[in-house]
């Protein structure tokens, strides 16, 4: 509970300096493995080993500070490549059930990955990094040191700045939407959420398209070629629940994204 208290005080005197710096005190990362919320594993060290920088958002759900500064944490996501690129996104919960997670990235929009304290060993991983207040966002470099022990305040232009910084380069987001040549707003996908099958619909032909669906690591899990009439019909029931992405991509220009969750 005391973690729960430090985050409300913190929300109190938000118009004051912090001085609750450094929430982790470590320079070096402990490896950890959990799998997320959605179902999908993770190793921290072998993202590490790779060539990866990791950003850790420590949160839990009825913290308000960490309820507001989620479109600030999903802007850096975004310019850095929705995780298919050298910085991978992850938030680290404290003591909420894999459902309640869920929950919380359906209310408030997460587009990363987030592995629930109870339910994924979130709690183990928070006790493991010694962090005491929510939220505490956290860097850590290839060579398993933390350059940044506690990125604040929660900007999306500081988490930015502060990923510059280190060295890491933007880049944009396969998934982020691009300006066309044509307007393709009468693209209608539904239901959302889904649990077997989504229908596309559109007010007229699409012609030579095609259409792909990513899950939140980034895995290309479909595409398909072809010219979508004014209703498609894609079968989704083989997949398991989590977070998509699917676009529609005409003259090899991205004209449609939708976020898909799959219960």
């Amino acid at each position: 509970m005391l973690r729960k208290y430090i985050c409300v005080i913190l929300l109190t005197i938000a118009i004051t300096p912090r001085v609750l710096l450094s929430q982790t005190p470590l320079s070096l990362a402990p490896n950890f493995s959990a799998i997320d919320a959605r179902g999908n594993y993770h190793d921290l060290y072998s993202y590490l080993n790779n060539g990866k920088y990791v950003l850790l958002d420590f949160f839990y759900n009825e913290c308000l500070v960490c309820q507001t500064h989620v479109p600030e944490v999903n802007d850096a996501f975004l310019k850095f490549g929705c995780n298919t690129n050298d910085v991978f996104f992850m938030g680290i919960n404290f003591n909420n059930t894999d459902g309640e997670v869920i929950s919380f990235e359906n209310e408030y929009g997460v587009f990363y990955p987030n592995v629930s304290g109870i339910d994924g060993g979130g709690n183990d991983i928070v006790d493991l990094f010694m962090v005491i207040a929510f939220p505490t966002i956290i860097l850590i470099a290839p060579d398993h040191s933390i350059p940044l022990q506690d990125i604040w305040p929660l900007t999306s232009v500081n988490i930015v700045d502060e990923l510059l910084n280190t060295g890491v380069d933007t880049i944009a987001c396969p998934y982020a939407q691009i300006n066309s040549k044509e307007s393709f707003t009468d693209i209608h996908i539904y239901p959302n959420p889904v649990n077997d099958f989504i229908f596309i619909t559109s007010l007229h032909d699409v012609s030579n398209a095609t259409l792909t669906l990513h899950d939140m690591l980034g895995n290309v899990v479909f595409t398909d070629y072809k010219s979508f009439l004014r209703k498609e019909k894609l079968d989704m029931s083989s997949y398991k629940s989590g977070i998509y992405f699917i676009q529609i991509y005409k003259d090899n220009m991205l004209i449609y994204r939708e976020k898909i969750i799959k219960y």
